[in-house]
């Protein structure tokens, strides 16, 4: 009796693992990899002065900086993202490595690439800002 309880035992415990661990790991990862690509989607959009695209990855909160955000790199020669690499660090947060250089004027400036916040609306991950 005591070892059928054993193993019954030891039977739920590796489908409780199994399950929460399966099921937790791939839908985590599913939205680390939407947020983490909304973010380096919009950096893109940003470097491109590509208006549209900002717009569409920008949350509402943000919509009063629409002009800002999509103008940075107007007028701006050759600026180019460098070494993008973004991953979602949890709690609506993506982190990403490497810079944008652009060149103003004879200057060559660098801006490195922080950790941004994202929120989803209307079903689609959006960015929403620097945070920390």
């Amino acid at each position: 009796m005591l070892k059928l309880k054993t193993i019954l035992w030891g039977l739920m415990v590796i489908g409780l693992l199994a399950a929460c661990g399966g099921g937790t790991q791939s839908s985590a990862s599913g939205i680390g990899d939407a947020t983490a690509k909304a973010v380096e989607a919009y950096l893109t959009a940003k470097v491109k002065v590509d208006q549209e695209g900002v717009r569409q990855l920008l949350c509402s909160e943000k919509e009063k900086d629409f002009e800002t955000e999509a103008t940075t790199f107007l007028g701006v020669t050759d600026p180019k993202l460098e070494g993008m690499k973004c991953a979602s660090i949890g709690e609506n947060k993506v982190k990403c490595e490497g810079k944008i250089t652009a060149q103003y004027g004879t200057e060559t400036n660098e801006f490195p690439l922080v950790t941004y916040r994202v929120v989803q609306e209307d079903g689609e991950w959006k960015w929403c800002g620097e945070t920390k």
